[in-house]
Order: structure tokens, then C-alpha cells, then sequence
């Protein structure tokens, strides 16, 4: 594992790299996470593979857009092509976790010529809001943003109490919260705070509806697949259910754990993604 960066639409993206083989992983991570959240998986990363998980744009160690800019979930699809080619990359496998895995979805819909194959692990389809209500989508939006603006960072006085703070919004154990978070995590002269943007908790000013999504998921032709958490989150089987028959070439596993079952689940995780990249593609 070594750190690595690249500049991406005038970005510092950061991330971690595992192993240096020509078959090429990018792994994309969930809302409010980082690459760390992969870690567990990659013990024993495959001599012909190289896998960059990168800290998407206002996460982890990565650049926040900039002050006028917000977090719009189809820039994360630009960001990823850029990525692809600041690398001088030709066809990847893409891996994502919740959000990572939407982008992933996306992305390969409009890219394919660059995808090999995808695994989504707790996540498929897009998040989506009714055409009717599409307006006061936006009014929220505006006015949240407008909250967020006179709102401060949250000083923290240890890394322990960010680490409490997570436990109460997930599964996951002490050993992988502090995995996770720590790379979310800054030392300033008073504290801790977190490296996330706080823009990342506005609401969204725009969202697909499901036609929409339908469409994207229509022109998706890599092999895919979907990693689920026995007991992950409701909304990822309501996604399956709702878009699994617009999907060309889409396999179903299970494997316990939660939402971040990558995490609680490792091994057999890593082991299914191998299985896949090796019919489609992998050496």
C-alpha cells in the first residue's frame, strides 16, 4: 500500500494504491468515507492487478471544490474520467461502495468503451426525485446552502469523540471506525477536525428522476454485479428490485455484514470481485 495523487480537473485527488500489475482497479468509496474504507479487503492484492482507491473531491485527503462550487453527484462522474485520463489509463474495472458505486453505474454507462467490468457493493441505480418535485428539491437546496454558510467547523477534542460520534450512525466496530475515520481526520492547535467538506451534507439542488435513471442504467452493457450486506441498508434491495430488469448482464450475491460490508466482510468480498474481474477481462 502507498499513497498516491493525481491532478484531476484541477484537483488534488488523493488516494492509496495497491500493488503495480496492468490490470487496473479504481475503486470508488461511499458519501462521507474515503479510500480506507477498501483497506481490509486489499491484504493480498494479485501481482498483475494495481488498485487506486481514490478520496473522492472533498473527502478524505482530496481538494474541496471550490467556494462557489457544490458537490453535485454527476461531477463525481467527471472527476472519474479525469482520473482515467490524468492516469493515460485504457480499461479499468471499476469498484464502488453506496454513492462510489452510483458513480461507477453512471460512469460506465457513458463510458464503456473504458470498463471492463463493474462491482457494486450497497449500492445500484441512482437516488432519484419525482419530476413534481423537482422545484422544491431546489428550494431546499438554496436554502440549506444558505444555512451552511454562517455554520462552523466542529472542533473536536480527540480523535476519540469522532470516532463515537460515527459509531452512533454505523455497524461497524472500534477497529474499523478508527480505520475509516482517520483519514477524515486533521490536527489543528485546538483539536481535531474533520478533512470532509461540510458542503458534502447539503441537500441536493438536482437528482435524476427514474426515467432518467432507467435510460442510464439501458445503456450500462459491462458485466456487473451487485455485492449485498444481509443486513444492509433497505434502499439498496428497494433500488434492486425497482431497476434489476433494465440491467443487460447484472449478478446478485449476498454476504453478511452491514452497509460497509466490504469492511465486515473482506475476504469473501474480495474473493467475489476476483472471481468476476477473472470472467471478465482480468488476466
Amino acid at each position: 500500500m502507498q499513497p498516491f495523487s493525481v491532478k484531476a480537473n484541477d484537483l488534488d485527488i488523493h488516494g492509496l494504491q495497491f500493488g503495480n500489475g496492468e490490470e487496473v482497479v479504481i475503486a470508488l468509496h461511499g458519501w462521507l468515507d474515503n479510500s480506507a474504507s477498501f483497506v481490509p479487503m486489499l491484504t493480498d492484492v494479485p501481482s498483475n492487478q494495481t488498485w487506486y482507491c481514490i478520496d473522492f473531491a472533498g473527502h478524505g485527503l482530496s481538494s474541496w471544490r471550490s467556494s462557489q462550487a457544490h458537490y453535485y453527484f454527476i461531477d463525481y462522474v467527471d472527476d472519474v474520467y479525469a482520473l482515467i485520463t490524468a492516469l493515460k489509463l485504457k480499461r479499468v474495472h471499476l469498484v464502488g461502495h453506496s454513492m462510489g458505486a452510483m458513480v461507477a453505474g453512471l460512469f460506465a454507462s457513458c463510458f464503456n468503451e473504458y470498463v471492463k467490468s463493474v462491482s457494486f457493493i450497497e449500492g445500484i441505480g441512482c437516488v432519484t426525485t419525482q419530476a413534481n418535485e423537482v422545484a422544491s428539491q431546489l428550494k431546499n437546496a438554496i436554502l440549506n446552502r444558505a444555512r451552511l454558510t454562517t455554520k462552523k467547523s466542529r472542533i473536536y477534542t480527540s480523535k476519540q469523540k469522532i470516532f463515537q460520534a460515527r459509531a452512533k450512525t454505523t455497524d461497524l466496530n472500534d477497529e474499523l471506525i478508527a480505520l475509516l475515520m482517520d483519514r477524515n481526520i486533521q490536527q489543528i492547535h485546538s483539536g481535531f477536525e474533520l478533512t470532509t467538506d461540510p458542503k458534502l451534507k447539503n441537500h441536493s439542488g438536482f437528482r435524476f428522476d427514474e426515467a432518467q435513471c432507467i435510460g442510464a442504467i439501458k445503456e450500462l452493457t459491462a458485466p456487473s454485479q451487485l455485492i449485498l450486506g444481509n443486513e444492509g441498508y433497505s434502499f439498496v434491495k428497494q433500488n434492486l428490485e425497482k431497476y434489476i430488469s433494465y440491467y443487460n448482464n447484472l449478478r446478485v450475491l449476498e454476504v453478511p455484514g452491514g452497509h460497509h460490508c466490504h469492511m465486515q466482510s473482506s475476504e469473501l468480498c474480495f474473493e467475489h470481485i476476483q472471481d468476476f474481474m477473472q470472467q471478465n477481462g482480468a488476466c
